[in-house]
């Protein structure tokens, strides 16, 4: 390649990243939708915590530096991307200072990941998405650009539906069947020999005082799924409440945009791969919600974010390059 025409493409680069609690992915592409690079790092969530700052640094040097190996020409992390967007679990506090002093832009964006995860999955279109992992959210945008967000405040106060939210039901309902409260489900001993603990009070004093993490009570979901799936009528019903209120709260966000017509309504995070909660989402939302299209995502949230970068430089994402994007990305 002659080195007006790389000094010319690499003028175009484009960054989307997606920063969440496990890892941060970040991917770069030129103006037509060609994907040029992949990258994978650590967790970049709790920027504010003892550690965090340099944590996040080090996600974005590894996810970004990984994805600019590009075989044709050198492009460095500290280069102009014409466009960059991060969309960031918790959002952009404590994140944006540290990732403009790594990352140069024309359009730099530092927002939350809700937005990156709906660009994702309806490709740029109008259109809710429930995000329900360890935590849960709900994020719509309709055609004027007007947005929707409804819970997502954390796993004291909110977070229905989600993987800690099925956990801390579990327990709590292990706890009232330990106490002789309710009838004997199995719930104690699923708990117990989940966490390797004698009494769940041995649990609960371990998360009070931080020595188990709320990433590894949530983990105790698929457990729960698992009993739920083999018969366990108590998860079951559990199971079915969240999703409801997960269903509920797609109704207000429809609400909220007047979506009158049908419109595409996605979910994403580990609860939607399993089977029970899946099923029961699509069941009530046909009777609540029936405008709304059960769609699969199109594309992840790193190119959701990457779809930003692209709209907030006022690139116009047509067909051909959401063409280009799905071609490159299965390469």
């Amino acid at each position: 390649m002659k080195k007006s025409a790389i000094e010319n493409r690499k003028s175009k680069m484009f960054l989307g990243v997606d920063g969440g609690q496990s890892h941060t992915e970040a991917v770069v592409a030129d103006a037509e939708g060609n994907i040029l690079g992949r990258g994978n790092g650590g967790a970049s969530n709790h920027a504010e915590q003892p550690g965090g700052r340099e944590r996040l640094r080090k996600a974005i040097l590894e996810s970004v530096g990984e994805a600019l190996k590009i075989s044709d020409f050198r492009f460095q992390i500290s280069d102009l991307f014409a466009s960059a967007h991060f969309g960031m679990t918790g959002g952009a506090d404590y994140k944006k200072e540290i990732i403009g002093e790594i990352i140069k832009a024309t359009h730099l964006q530092v927002g939350h990941d809700a937005p990156t995860a709906l660009f994702g999955a309806t490709a740029g279109k109008p259109g809710i998405v429930v995000i329900a992992g360890t935590g849960s959210v709900i994020y719509g945008e309709n055609e004027p650009g007007e947005t929707a967000q409804i819970g997502g405040l954390g796993f004291l106060f909110s977070d229905e539906g989600s993987g800690f939210w099925l956990a801390a039901q579990t327990i709590r309902l292990a706890i009232k069947e330990q106490d002789g409260l309710i009838k004997n489900a199995g719930l104690e001993r699923l708990t117990l020999d989940f966490f390797k603990v004698e009494r769940i009070r041995d649990l609960t004093t371990a998360f009070y005082n931080e020595k188990i993490s709320r990433d590894e009570i949530a983990a105790l979901a698929k457990a729960a799924h698992e009993a739920a799936e083999n018969g366990n009528s108590v998860l079951q019903n559990q199971i079915r409440f969240g999703a409801e209120i997960l269903v509920e709260s797609v109704a207000s966000a429809a609400g909220r945009l007047k979506f009158g017509g049908q419109f595409p309504l996605a979910g994403v995070g580990g609860m939607f791969r399993a089977a029970l909660l899946r099923k029961s989402f699509a069941e009530i939302l046909i009777e609540k919600v029936p405008q709304a299209e059960f769609v699969e995502p199109v594309f992840g949230a790193a190119i959701g974010a990457l779809l930003l970068a692209y709209r907030q430089a006022d690139v116009e994402i047509t067909e051909r390059l959401l063409s280009n994007l799905e071609n490159s990305q299965n390469r």
